[in-house]
């Protein structure tokens, strides 16, 4: 029987505790979520307390917990709790699912109440309910990739004057070529987007909850704004443990296995080979 720890609820830890699970192996598991794992989950507030139940019987799981170091030489990792206090675990299998963090945008205002961004699933239950806000009447989405106008679809829909602002020539830039994002576009402003592109935002106005938005071509009203600019890899805390590549995203071979045995990762974290091209 072995001991595996998985780190992270979200798609990649949860499909392998699932698979541990449904293979009806004797391994023991332990679970950490530096969140909760009602939200990363997706459990249903009337149902969350008989999920955990169930999970638990066959699953230990470590509620806001969050791994800060791995010790491959006593295959240990130390946790932090939510009140605080550092605990170590031992391992014969580790499985990090740690994910990604949304970038943040390095200009004044960006702490302000009103600026959002997208981490995991209770942000966009967040943002889902902002939508059906009648205090919030205009927003500014910052970033025209999928999540951007995919947001920014959502608040339109529920009546709000959307702007969305990026620094490329056109929305789905980086995901579509031109012939199809002139499409797009084009769909976008009949069903009232404003869309401001080739514009670089300077700073988020407001005393404490955000007001407007200034980029270097003009102001925009906002009563929220959402930073949606890209993601990197959360993987600062592993830099000198496992090898990362420029980016940060962690080296792993055909099996998933990092650089150092008996850890393995998945997710938004790893550097994943390309199909078409084999790299």
């Amino acid at each position: 029987m072995a001991k595996i720890i998985i780190v992270g609820a979200a798609h990649g830890g949860c499909e392998t505790v699932n698979g541990l699970l449904a293979a009806n192996t004797d391994n023991e598991i332990h679970w950490y979520e530096h969140g909760q794992f009602a939200t990363a989950l997706d459990w249903a507030p009337a149902d969350a307390e008989k999920e955990r139940l169930a999970l638990s019987q066959q699953v230990t799981l470590f509620d806001q917990t969050t791994v800060t170091r791995i010790t491959p030489a006593t295959h240990t990792i130390t946790a932090r709790n939510q009140r605080g206090q550092l605990q170590t675990d031992h391992y014969d299998r580790l499985v990090l699912s740690v994910g990604s963090l949304p970038i943040q945008l390095p200009i004044p205002g960006a702490e302000l109440s009103g600026v959002r961004s997208i981490q995991n699933r209770a942000s966009i239950n967040e943002l889902k309910l902002a939508a059906k806000s009648a205090a919030i009447k205009n927003v500014v989405v910052i970033g025209g990739g999928y999540i951007g106008m995919n947001f920014a679809a959502l608040f339109k829909q529920t009546g709000k004057q959307v702007t969305v602002i990026d620094v490329n020539a056109r929305p789905f830039s980086h995901n579509l070529d031109s012939e199809f994002t002139q499409i797009l576009a084009a769909a976008s402003v009949e069903n009232g987007l404003q869309l401001k592109m080739e514009e670089r935002v300077t700073a988020v106005l407001g005393s404490t909850h955000v007001t407007a938005v200034q980029t270097n071509r003009g102001q925009y009203a906002a009563d929220l704004v959402l930073v949606a600019v890209g993601n990197r890899p959360n993987t600062a805390w592993l830099r000198g443990t496992l090898a990362l590549d420029s980016e940060g995203l962690i080296e792993t071979d055909d099996y998933f296995q990092t650089s150092v045995p008996d850890i393995y990762a998945i997710g938004d974290a790893t550097k994943v080979r390309f199909t078409p091209t084999g790299t």
